[in-house]
């Protein structure tokens, strides 16, 4: 696997990602909080409502894809349906370890963003992010990840679609 280059900075990555959200012209608060890396942390850390938070898992298909999907944080990824949407068999799916999640994307686990998906910054192969359907269903806003543990993105579930260009699917339990 390639190795992540942050161009000098350990928060490259996420002034690039801001400033693609700044310029997008759809409507943002920007979070500054605690490192929080978990959903648990969450819970005890932020006054999110922590059902209405996405997270951001990173997996690689056995042919070496980056498949990336982004659910509500308080559900889990049905393996199967996501190796469909993927076009894979679910032996050919296993989600990153740590240590592949910061060389694969160049942020710690916790750090990935939706917008990661647009393959910013990576520099090996093809990206597949998937968006669970449900995450449309949260209201009125959604607080993702950005690439910055003590930084959250909150922003209509809509606009982030739009913005992060993922692929609608049904993977979550």
């Amino acid at each position: 696997m390639a190795a992540h280059s942050t161009a000098g900075s350990p928060h490259a990555d996420f002034s690039t990602l801001l400033e693609r959200v700044r310029s997008s012209g759809f409507s943002f608060v920007l979070h500054e909080h605690e490192a929080t890396r978990t959903i648990g942390e969450a819970e005890a850390n932020l006054a999110f409502d922590v059902a209405r938070i996405v997270k951001t898992i990173a997996f690689a298909t056995r042919d070496g894809r980056l498949v990336l999907a982004a659910l509500r944080g308080t559900l889990r990824v049905d393996y199967a349906k996501l190796a469909r949407l993927a076009g894979v068999s679910r032996k050919d799916l296993a989600p990153l370890s740590p240590r592949d999640v910061l060389a694969r994307i160049g942020v710690a686990p916790g750090g990935v963003s939706p917008l990661h998906g647009q393959g910013h910054g990576l520099v090996d192969g093809e990206v597949l992010l998937f968006v669970d359907e449900d995450v449309l269903a949260i209201a009125p806003t959604l607080y993702c990840g950005t690439g910055r543990p003590d930084r959250t993105l909150e922003m209509a579930p809509a606009d982030l679609l739009a913005l992060c260009g993922g692929r609608l699917g049904a993977f979550s339990r």
